[in-house]
């Protein structure tokens, strides 16, 4: 499972300890460390738990105790316990939608770093009985004053729309990520590209059209986006009709 491995990769080398304990006392044991009234030993009996998940042990009957420490200002712990949900959401549906106060909480937790986690992890939850619930955060981060926020939350409407594409049309999701084809932050411009690129490529109509307006904000965010966001501009201009050669060429000279 990548996720899992991506996980285990995500904690540090110090961390290596986790992967030779989680056989000591079981369950029951962990159970007890999760509801500690130690936070230290609540943060250890997390990572413990991952470490178990990323070995393939089913550590499934945990889930309301690791989804109890969400509520936490520690960044470190708050990620682990997301990718817990992460994989284990879609078979604890049920359970997965305790989450969902907290998830709506850290949308609008002071942190940037914590709001964006909160929308990313949002968009890896495949599990219909929450996704409704999900809209009015994914939308106030889609206007979030933070850039990281912002680009965070344009990936995640992709993610949400394919999962309930009725859902995100009737929402007006997919008109606030061509507002942010428009935004001053080049890295937004670009997820908003990907995402509606990958939109599209599920949809059988036209969903995104670059137009002489747009295509004047691409150009621009091409000279100051990563690399990674240049491949998909590049991708999306390359299938824009030009109204003529002259046309054309200003955007061949942008371009190199």
């Amino acid at each position: 499972n990548q996720k899992q491995k991506k996980g285990a990769r995500k904690m540090s080398r110090n961390d290596s300890k986790y992967f030779s304990t989680t056989k000591k006392g079981g369950i029951p044991k962990l159970k007890e460390e999760l509801n500690s009234q130690y936070k230290d030993k609540r943060k250890d009996a997390v990572k413990k738990v991952i470490a178990a998940m990323t070995v393939g042990k089913d550590v499934s009957s945990l889930f309301t105790d690791v989804v109890n420490c969400m509520q936490t200002e520690n960044l470190e712990l708050k990620k682990l316990v997301y990718l817990y949900l992460i994989n284990y959401a879609k078979s604890q549906p049920d359970l997965a939608i305790l989450a969902v106060n907290t998830f709506v909480k850290d949308s609008q937790d002071p942190n940037p770093l914590i709001r964006a986690l909160a929308v990313r992890t949002m968009g890896c939850i495949r599990v219909d009985k929450i996704t409704e619930y999900l809209c009015d955060p994914l939308q106030r981060c889609l206007k979030d004053d933070d850039p990281y926020v912002r680009k965070t939350a344009a990936i995640c409407v992709a993610k949400l729309y394919d999962i309930n594409a009725e859902l995100v049309e009737d929402r007006g999701f997919l008109e606030s990520l061509k507002d942010l084809i428009s935004d001053n932050n080049p890295m937004v411009v670009a997820n908003a590209v990907a995402a509606l690129a990958e939109i599209q490529d599920n949809s059988s109509r036209p969903i995104f059209e670059i137009t002489s307006h747009t295509l004047s904000k691409l150009l621009t965010a091409l000279n100051e986006c990563t690399e990674w966001g240049q491949v998909f501009i590049l991708d999306a201009l390359s299938r824009y009709k030009d109204a003529d050669a002259r046309e054309a060429e200003n955007i061949v000279e942008r371009v190199t």
